[in-house]
């Protein structure tokens, strides 16, 4: 298997296609052909350093290819001298920035399935389904399609394990309550509460947990706490 990989920026696809490191670091392209080739060591490093920035086996990426055209760089449509092969978009309907085809079924965002008329039987079908449409040159949509790799097709194992990388180790994430731990400058002892910068008392750290004041000092506290843990014992019992 091939130890080439693109470099896939897994925050965020255009529509259902995946975003790829450009070739020598260019930005970010949708455009297989565009997209930079790291060798194993180049795309582990890269793996490392920014977790988001994912490689996938170059080999099994171009397998699953899908060639798509981006509405960006559509031509003018219409009738075209000398042409006699022609494709329909239908209007308004898009995956991402890539339009759909029509095909000898229905829809396809697939262009190699895109099915040819002449321009008079392009009108023809258009008129026969009653809706909005794009008439183009064929060959002027074959010039700006491109190879693109969608997300579903990602395989981690095949990909990404199978293929040499290594998955970098993640910190773990506690989870917390955004308390922070001091001392009741009354009685000393450990109250608990949501402002850093105040040293809560034992009364003001209960009035914040309850949402109201129910215990004006230290001791009316711990009496509570007392007879709680008390009762709690005794059910238990």
């Amino acid at each position: 298997m091939s130890q080439l990989f693109y470099l896939r920026d897994s925050r965020s696809n255009v529509g259902s296609t995946c975003l790829f490191w450009a070739k020598d670091g260019c930005g970010y392209t949708s455009d297989l052909d565009k997209a930079h080739a790291y060798t194993l060591e180049e795309a582990q490093r890269k793996f490392n350093s920014r977790h988001t920035d994912v490689p996938l086996c170059k080999e099994l990426v171009d397998e699953l290819a899908r060639s798509r055209v981006d509405c960006q760089y559509l031509p003018a449509d219409g009738e075209k001298a000398g042409c006699d092969e022609y494709v329909i978009s239908p209007k308004g309907k898009w995956d991402g920035n890539d339009v759909y085809w029509f095909t000898f079924d229905f829809l396809s965002v697939n262009y190699k399935g895109a099915a040819v008329f002449s321009y008079r039987n392009a009108l023809a079908r258009i008129n026969e389904l009653g809706i909005e449409a794009n008439i183009y040159a064929k060959a002027e949509i074959d010039a700006i399609a491109r190879r693109t790799f969608q997300a579903v097709h990602i395989n981690e194992r095949k990909m990404i394990t199978a293929a040499g990388i290594r998955k970098p180790k993640r910190k773990r994430t506690h989870q917390t309550t955004g308390k922070t731990r001091g001392n009741c400058p009354h009685c000393g002892c450990i109250t608990w509460g949501f402002n850093p910068y105040e040293a809560y008392t034992c009364a003001q750290a209960d009035a914040e947990y309850r949402g109201f004041k129910l215990y004006g000092n230290c001791k009316e506290v711990k009496r509570a706490k007392q007879i709680s843990k008390a009762k709690i014992e005794g059910e238990a019992a």
